[in-house]
C-alpha cells in the first residue's frame, strides 16, 4: 500500500512539473506579468517632453517599419502592420510639437543576398527587392530633410550605417555628450528588433553614464503570431504574439526602460 502511495506521489510530482518548475510557479509568474501589463500607464506626449524639458531633447526611433515586415515577403505579418497607423499619428504629433527632423531616426533592415542572418530567419528585406523600403504611410516622414536612416544587416541597429557613413552607436554617443535625452522606440518586432534596439540604447547610455530615458509603448510595437498548432504543422518554432509581447515588454521594464500602454497625442 505504501509503495502504491509512493508511486502515486512520484507521478503527481512529475505531472506537477514542467521543465523543473511547478505549474503553480509558472501560473503565478504569468499572472504577475499579466497584472503588470494591465497596469501599464498611459502617458501624453506632452508628459514625455516635460521629462526632458524641451522637444529638442526627444528622439523618435522607428525600427523596421518596412514592406518586408508589414506587407510582402516571407516575414511579413498583418499583425505587425497594425502598428503603422498609431506610429504615423505619434510622429505627426511630435512634428507639430516641433521635434527637429534630425531627431527622427529610421533603423531599417537592408540585407545582402548572402546575409548570415538568413541561417536563422528566412531571407527577407534584401537590398534592391523593395522589401527594405519604408511603408508608403511613413515615406513622407522619412523624406523630410534631416531625417536619418540607418541601414542594418542584423536585428540590432547599433552597427547600422547612415547616409554619411556613420554608425548608429557613434551617432548615439554624440547625442549623449550633448544633452539629456529621451528616445521613443516604435516598430517591430517587440521581441527582436525593438527589444534589441531599445536595450541597445539603454545599455549604451548606462555604459556612458548618460542621462537618457528610453520609452516603449505597447500600442506602437508589434510582433508576429505563430500558434503552437501552426508551428507543429509547419515544423517551426511557435510564437504566440500576446505571450511574446508581454514577456519582452516585461523584460524591458525590468532593465529600466519606461514601458507604457500608449502615448496619447
Amino acid at each position: 500500500m505504501s509503495s502504491r502511495l509512493g508511486e502515486k506521489s512520484l507521478l503527481e510530482r512529475s505531472i506537477d512539473k514542467i521543465g523543473g518548475l511547478t505549474l503553480e510557479t509558472r501560473a503565478s509568474f504569468f499572472e504577475y506579468m499579466d497584472n503588470l501589463s494591465k497596469e501599464l500607464p498611459k502617458v501624453h506626449v506632452e508628459e514625455l517632453i516635460q521629462q526632458v524639458n524641451h522637444i529638442d531633447h526627444v528622439y523618435l526611433v522607428l525600427v523596421d517599419i518596412i514592406k518586408g515586415f508589414c506587407e510582402t515577403g516571407a516575414l511579413s505579418s498583418e499583425k505587425v502592420n497594425e502598428m503603422v497607423e498609431p506610429v504615423w499619428n505619434l510622429a505627426q504629433s511630435l512634428l507639430k510639437k516641433g521635434i527637429p527632423h534630425q531627431n527622427v531616426v529610421f533603423l531599417n533592415d537592408a540585407h545582402p543576398k548572402d546575409a548570415v542572418e538568413f541561417s536563422a530567419f528566412a531571407p527577407h528585406c534584401v537590398r534592391g527587392t523593395g522589401e527594405e523600403e519604408v511603408v508608403a504611410t511613413l515615406k513622407p516622414l522619412q523624406d523630410l530633410p534631416g531625417v536619418q536612416t540607418f541601414s542594418k544587416n542584423a536585428t540590432t541597429g547599433l552597427f547600422g550605417i547612415n547616409q554619411q557613413g556613420q554608425a548608429f552607436h557613434s551617432w548615439l554617443e554624440e547625442v549623449f555628450t550633448k544633452r539629456d535625452s529621451l528616445f521613443i522606440v516604435v516598430g517591430d518586432c517587440t521581441d527582436l528588433c525593438i527589444y534589441q534596439n531599445a536595450m541597445g540604447i539603454r545599455l549604451l547610455a548606462n555604459e556612458r553614464n548618460a542621462q537618457t530615458q528610453v520609452v516603449v509603448s505597447k500600442e506602437h510595437v508589434r510582433t508576429y503570431d505563430v500558434s503552437v498548432k501552426q508551428a507543429k504543422q509547419l515544423n517551426i518554432l511557435a510564437h504566440p504574439h500576446e505571450v511574446i509581447d508581454q514577456f519582452f515588454l516585461y523584460h524591458m521594464k525590468l532593465n529600466g526602460i519606461q514601458v507604457v500602454s500608449s502615448i496619447e497625442t
